[in-house]
């Protein structure tokens, strides 16, 4: 087994309600940045301004977005510096990952094979089962600043450069028996078992 240090949490945040919004845009005014969050099998719960907030992908959010395995959303600071090199403006965060990594460069999915650890005070998170967070028009079409949902053909270069990971990661935590707190600085790793 070995282990890479990817950096550390920069940003930990929830989205109340889905980003989507009902006629059709992107709304990032939903996405609200925690102080610390619980995060367990069910999802994540964050703490702000003296209340928990459920990430509206959580099991108990009446507004469940996501199925089973979906723990948490991952992104990268050298994702958003390409994006604001192509699109001219991505604020960190916008694309709505519940744990923002500081990390140089790109990041893949190879890369976060095996297990994702997240180390802090309270102990260790261990995420499995990566995959890509696809791009969708709403968000594509918001980084163009079109005021609707851009047609697919439209916006085909955009959405792949978003692709294979630009826009995140979705990660599940089965494999934890109780939550973890999570908080910004908390170190976050991958363990390959090959």
């Amino acid at each position: 087994m070995t282990e890479r240090f990817l950096g550390p949490i920069v940003r930990l945040q929830v989205q109340r309600t889905a980003a989507k919004g009902p006629a059709g845009g992107y709304d990032p005014s939903v996405i609200l940045t925690v102080e610390e969050a619980w995060v367990g099998p069910a999802g994540m719960v964050g703490f702000h301004d003296g209340a928990w907030v459920l990430d509206v992908h959580h099991a108990a959010h009446p507004a469940r977005r996501g199925g089973p395995g979906r723990a948490l959303s991952l992104g990268f600071t050298g994702h958003y510096r390409l994006m604001q090199q192509r699109f001219g403006t991505a604020p960190v965060g916008v694309g709505g990952e519940n744990l923002v990594v500081e990390a140089a460069g790109r990041t893949y999915l190879k890369d976060l094979l095996g297990e994702v650890i997240v180390r802090g005070a309270e102990g260790e998170l261990v995420l499995t089962g990566a995959r890509v967070a696809a791009p969708c028009l709403q968000f594509t079409s918001f980084l163009l600043g079109v005021d609707r949902p851009a047609e697919r053909a439209e916006v085909a270069g955009d959405l792949e450069f978003l692709g294979q990971g630009m826009r995140g990661f979705v990660l599940g935590a089965d494999a934890v028996t109780e939550p973890r707190m999570l908080r910004p600085g908390d170190e976050v790793w991958v363990r390959s078992t090959r």
